[in-house]
């Protein structure tokens, strides 16, 4: 989830927002760095990337004789970490896992450099290998790369295929693949008896703030839902529009996958929901891209197959007929803090694992069974030997072709406040304290109050035109 955007109101209001308090929570673990020419000191959060990717580091250190200093944080620790050493003027890291919603704050408040002039003049970058939407999506923000990302997801569906076989039902083509047929197969579903167990229809996340907002907005926007009424295209206009019929519609729907899902999915988190389905009483969820692999195990980095391990299948979004389907980007990027002591050598490691190279050999590991396919880069989709670990890859590239991340889950300024305001009230709906429509409301009047806190109502600085042909025009521009 960094530019030429010089805002001190929204700099100075986005700190009263809480990131003074970040800092005070949350002070340095480490002492300012010195410059050395030959270790670099990455930070990055605990996905499953890390994994894979601390793996193979030694393969790095053989080919450039630079030693990594290797730390993963929880993603709130590693907000607030990045967050104190940029106030604090201290530096910290080298290379760091950046959100794509934190990059327009990290860039603009020049946390973390530009990296436009490095792409350009290194060759080994080879920036036309990666997905445009991808770019578009994570890394790019007022007409600049901020990062490049190292682990891309899009989101999908898991199904039971043994439950799909045992009770007679199919999975629709894609073009008829729609929400309401998402919902009346789980439905069917929901129940039944297979294999001696009995099925939830689904399951969704539901704990808040986060999780519920990741799952919810893809549902929202398949339906036509967007944040606000003019962003990042165009003249940028932040006034709220969420309290709309589309929306009303999205989460009675999403009310109605909960109460086919477990009870105590309200309190899921993304791995919880994720992982449930892998022990064998879901009938069908949609979910991040990871999980098409991280379900085949019974936890998280085991090794060990779930329950229902060769029976997953794997589809497309459902999309509503009345809109143009988009599909959610999320993942992780790599930057460079302005303040890096080794600055070199960050870019050394930023590029190389980034690199089709390293994300081939992250694929590879298989000291927990193979758990990375999060390819940002066309050609690995092409690779025959990833796809033979990987089968789903060909739908998990249509899948990110379509994604645009911006539109989901817009990465304004003082996102992470709107966040925490949504994901609440999502999770009230269902806990049966509010309905839809008054939920809604609500939310839309408390984002109103946000954002006119913030000057962003109504929007007086200037606007960028952040469409995907004008990242591809930058793409073009620096390979």
């Amino acid at each position: 989830m960094p530019a030429e955007f010089h805002s001190g109101l929204t700099r100075r209001t986005a700190l009263k927002a809480g990131l003074a308090t970040a800092l005070a929570a949350s002070p340095l673990a480490t002492p300012a760095l010195a410059a050395t020419k030959k270790s670099v000191r990455v930070l990055v959060v605990a996905d499953p990337f890390y994994y894979s990717l601390r793996e193979v580091i030694p393969q790095f250190e053989a080919e450039t004789g630079i030693t990594v200093e290797l730390e993963n944080l929880a993603y709130d620790a590693l907000q607030a970490r990045l967050v104190s050493s940029s106030i604090a003027h201290k530096p910290d890291a080298d290379v760091v896992t950046v959100d794509q919603m934190w990059t327009g704050q990290y860039l603009d408040n020049k946390w973390i450099k530009p990296l436009d002039d490095l792409i350009k003049a290194d060759k080994d970058v080879n920036l036309k290998d990666f997905i445009p939407e991808v770019l578009y999506s994570l890394n790019t923000w007022r007409g600049h790369f901020a990062t490049l990302p190292i682990a891309a997801y899009g989101q999908g569906v898991m199904y039971r295929k043994d439950a799909f076989s045992s009770l007679g039902l199919s999975m629709p083509a894609a073009k008829d693949f729609t929400w309401a047929s998402y919902l009346a197969l789980i439905q069917k579903m929901n129940g039944a008896t297979v294999g001696g167990k009995k099925l939830f229809g689904t399951v969704v996340a539901g704990s808040q703030p986060q999780p519920i907002v990741h799952m919810y907005t893809q549902l929202a926007a398949s339906m036509g839902v967007r944040w606000f009424k003019q962003f990042p295209e165009g003249k940028w206009d932040f006034t709220p529009t969420i309290n709309t019929p589309e929306n009303i519609a999205a989460l009675t729907m999403y009310e109605q996958l909960y109460k086919l899902s477990p009870p105590e999915a309200i309190n899921f988190n993304w791995f919880d929901a994720g992982m449930r389905f892998a022990h064998g009483d879901i009938g069908m969820f949609y979910w991040w891209t990871p999980y098409f692999y991280l379900t085949q195990r019974d936890g998280y980095m085991t090794g060990k197959p779930s329950p229902v391990a060769d029976q997953i299948g794997f589809a497309t979004l459902p999309h509503d007929p009345a809109h143009k389907q988009v599909i959610s980007a999320g993942g992780w990027s790599l930057g460079i803090p302005s303040l890096a002591p080794n600055q070199d050598n960050g870019w050394t490691f930023l590029k190389w694992a980034t690199s089709a190279k390293a994300q081939a050999a992250m694929a590879k590991v298989d000291k927990y069974g193979h758990q990375f396919s999060d390819f940002s880069r066309a050609s690995l989709y092409q690779d025959a030997d990833l796809a033979k670990l990987y089968p789903y890859l060909p739908l998990q590239l249509a899948l990110l072709k379509q994604s645009n991340g911006k539109a989901v889950r817009p990465p304004a300024p003082v996102y992470t406040t709107l966040e925490g305001i949504y994901g609440l009230n999502l999770n009230r709906v269902l806990a049966g304290s509010a309905t839809p429509t008054s939920t809604l409301a609500a939310t839309s009047d408390l984002f109103e109050n946000v954002l006119k806190g913030n000057y962003m109502i109504p929007y007086a600085l200037p606007s960028y035109n952040d469409t995907l042909a004008n990242t591809q025009a930058l793409i073009d521009k620096l390979a």
